[in-house]
């Protein structure tokens, strides 16, 4: 199940679409090596593989604690996230509580909820 939920994330219910296929996107994690992440799961660096897991294990988390309330379970996978993306000067407009997020940001954690129940539904 966490394969098809990081393929239908990657994919399907693309968080930050690029805007062209192909089109390298490079990321870093947590200061780590920098890898374009606009690639098939199969392709990506491994520490961005093990944060697509983690993420979909935050995802199953939340649904499972919170399967009827989509911003409650938006929040864990916020409060999540936060705990495996220590702050930085990079990500330190996504360190505050879920409610203090922009539209924009809670959406992207409401992907994953909404593509997590859809998968435990099945």
């Amino acid at each position: 199940m966490m394969r098809e939920y990081i393929n239908i994330v990657l994919t399907e219910n693309a968080i930050e679409p690029p805007k062209e296929q192909n089109v390298p996107r490079i990321r870093s994690k947590n200061g780590g090596p920098e890898a374009d992440i606009n690639v098939s799961f199969d392709k990506l660096h491994p520490t961005a593989q093990q944060e697509n897991l983690a993420a979909g294990q935050a995802a199953a988390e939340a649904v499972s604690k919170f399967p009827d309330d989509i911003e409650k379970a938006s929040e864990h996978i916020h409060i999540e996230w936060m705990k495996r993306n220590p702050k930085t000067d990079y990500n330190a407009a996504q360190h505050v509580p879920y409610d203090e997020l922009p539209e924009d940001e809670k959406e992207k954690d409401r992907v994953h909820v909404r593509t997590m129940m859809k998968l435990m539904r099945k």
